[in-house]
Parts: C-alpha cells; sequence; structure tokens
C-alpha cells in the first residue's frame, strides 16, 4: 500500500474538520484530533491515523455522561455512551482540587467509547501533579491464553506516569505481545511477524498477520495473569461485564490518582529522588556503545519533537482519502 507525506497542520485541519462535522465542538474536536495525532509523532503507528475511523465512529449513538458527586476518595461516571478522550479528562479535571487533601482518589469509569492509549490518559493526570495509573478494559476479548484455541481475555492496556520527570515517565502498554495495530498495519505492508504475537485459528503461532485469530499475552501465563487482573480492574470492578459478557465497542477504565506527598514527600524531594535515579540508567554500560538505557517516554518524547520539527509525517494514502471522504459525506447533527 502506497505511502504519502502530508504537513503535520494540515493532518491535524483535516482530522478536526472531520470531527466537527460528525457533530463535536471543537474543544473535543481538538482534543481527539492530537489524541491520534500523538501516537503517530511519538512512533507509535499502531495507534495513529491510520485509526482515525474509531474516532469517527465514536459518534454513532453517543451518549451524555454522568459524574456522580465524589464520594470520600472515589468518583464513579457513568460513561453512557460517551467519548472516552473527554470523559476520562474530565474525570481527572474533577478529582484534581480533592486530591492534596485527600491523597489518593480513585475513579471508576464505565461505558465509554475508547480514548485510544492509556498513556494519554495517564499523561494528562501527570502533567497536573499526579501519579497516574490507568487500566483501560476495552470491552472484548481478543487474547487467547497459552496453549488456548478461543480467546478469553482482552489485552486491557495500562498507563503509568510519574510527574515531576522530564521528560515525563509515561508507561504505555497493552497485556498482548503486540496491540491489533501492529497485526493491521503488517498486514497492509504485507510483512510478516514474529511468530509469537499471535495464534491461528487452531491456537497456533503464526507468522502470517492474515491468519492471526487472536493475540497472544505478554511473556506468556505472566502476561495472561496480568490481563485477567487488570480486565477485573478495569472492567468488573467498575461493573462493565467483561469476559464473554463483554460489551464489545463500549469500554471500562479504572483511574487512580495518587498525591506524591502522600508519605510525606515535598514535590521537591519527590522530584529529586525519583531524577536521580532515573538519571542512573544512563550510566549502565550496553553492550552497543551507540545506545543508552532510557526510561519509559524517554524515547518516545524525543521522537515527537523530532517529527514535530520536521513539519510533515508519513502515513497511508488510503488514511489521507478516508479523511477526504468523510468531509464530503453528509453531516452529523450536532450534540
Amino acid at each position: 500500500m502506497s505511502t504519502t507525506t502530508i504537513a503535520i497542520d494540515e493532518l491535524r485541519e483535516l482530522g478536526k474538520q472531520v470531527l466537527l462535522k460528525h457533530g463535536a465542538t471543537e474543544r473535543e474536536a481538538e482534543i481527539i484530533t492530537e489524541d491520534y495525532l500523538d501516537a503517530d509523532l511519538r512512533g507509535r503507528s499502531s495507534h495513529g491515523f491510520t485509526f482515525f475511523k474509531y474516532a469517527v465512529a465514536a459518534f454513532e449513538g453517543r451518549g451524555t455522561y454522568e459524574a456522580l458527586p465524589i464520594d470520600g476518595s472515589y468518583l464513579q461516571v457513568n460513561g453512557n455512551s460517551d467519548l472516552g478522550h473527554i470523559v476520562a479528562r474530565e474525570a481527572i479535571d474533577r478529582a484534581i482540587p480533592v486530591l492534596s487533601e485527600r491523597k489518593v482518589v480513585t475513579i471508576g469509569i464505565s461505558d465509554i467509547t475508547r480514548f485510544n492509549c492509556s498513556g494519554i490518559i495517564a499523561r494528562y493526570g501527570a502533567e497536573k501533579g499526579a501519579i497516574t495509573l490507568v487500566f483501560a478494559y476495552g470491552g472484548s476479548s481478543v487474547v487467547a491464553p497459552p496453549g488456548g484455541k478461543a480467546p478469553a481475555v482482552n489485552n486491557t492496556p495500562i498507563g503509568i506516569a510519574i510527574p515531576y520527570t522530564d521528560p515525563l515517565f509515561v508507561l504505555d502498554m497493552a497485556t498482548s505481545e503486540r496491540a491489533w495495530g501492529h497485526l493491521t498495519l503488517a498486514k497492509y505492508s504485507k510483512k510478516n511477524i514474529p511468530a509469537h504475537w499471535g495464534v491461528n485459528e487452531d491456537g497456533l503461532p503464526t507468522d502470517d498477520p492474515s491468519e492471526v485469530k487472536w493475540l497472544s499475552p505478554l511473556g506468556g501465563y505472566k502476561g495472561f495473569g496480568l490481563a485477567l487482573a487488570f480486565e477485573i480492574l478495569g472492567g468488573a470492578l467498575v461493573r462493565v461485564p467483561i469476559g464473554t459478557k463483554g460489551p464489545g465497542k463500549n469500554r471500562g477504565t479504572l483511574i487512580q490518582l495518587i498525591d506524591p506527598s502522600i508519605f510525606g514527600h515535598t514535590a521537591d524531594s519527590f522530584r529529586e529522588q525519583v531524577t536521580s535515579f532515573l538519571a542512573e540508567l544512563s550510566e549502565i554500560p550496553t553492550t552497543d556503545p551507540n545506545q543508552t538505557i532510557t526510561y519509559p517516554g524517554q524515547r518516545s518524547e524525543q521522537r515527537y519533537i523530532e517529527t514535530l520539527n520536521s513539519g510533515v509525517i508519513e502515513l497511508h494514502q488510503s488514511v489521507i482519502d478516508y479523511l477526504h471522504e468523510q468531509l464530503r459525506t453528509k453531516s452529523h447533527p450536532t450534540n
């Protein structure tokens, strides 16, 4: 499939205009477009504009979320099929003002559409000064257990972000060997994949992405165990059906915000301890003298800056064609 180079500003504007036409407000269009663009800029093309169609589809049957009053140290949000990108951020915004007093606030969100990356939501909380953990149950089973011929769990992505680090520490990962997006991109490119990424309908590893029926868990039974635990936390705990009863499109999310001063730190003392620890990584000898050890978020921030400064990004031509096609279709009513 052919690729094309497009100016970042042009792509950003295309995405915004498509979402506005499908009923987004100006703010919603900016946030959602930036989330997909951010993935591409950071080298996470498995969650980039190739999959922008999911953002557009989220406006079909969209409802309005309801956030209950904060009760002690927890906040419950009924998503009502509202936009995950927006609901997750606004839930964090509601919790942050009470965090300094309560030290920990746990947010349970049910029935939202996808927000693309757990890491970007964790980043949002960390930028406001909170250690942020995000468990995002995807609503359906896509991962087969080791030796299994059918799926048992979602690949529930997690995001963990630590404030006061520079670049910001952001761990963003699924509990499968790779997200579905990687297989989709491999099919587009007609490239084989490592056989441990997924299994065929017989439960056997395959290097042909078109034959993959289910994803494989990260690290075998260890990753499978994490996937089970995270599905319970991000799904069952927030009252979203899981396993074979999963709702599909709509999802659940557990977000935990922790004040770094909870055990007696000041912002400065926490920053000093964490950043000095992370700085030690670069001093570790490596087998390749041209490489250094980095922490999660460090290399992606470098890619982000370099790509942004270049002013252009490379995408499949079909992605650009899709965006233009959406602009030619009939508008959806504004919510």
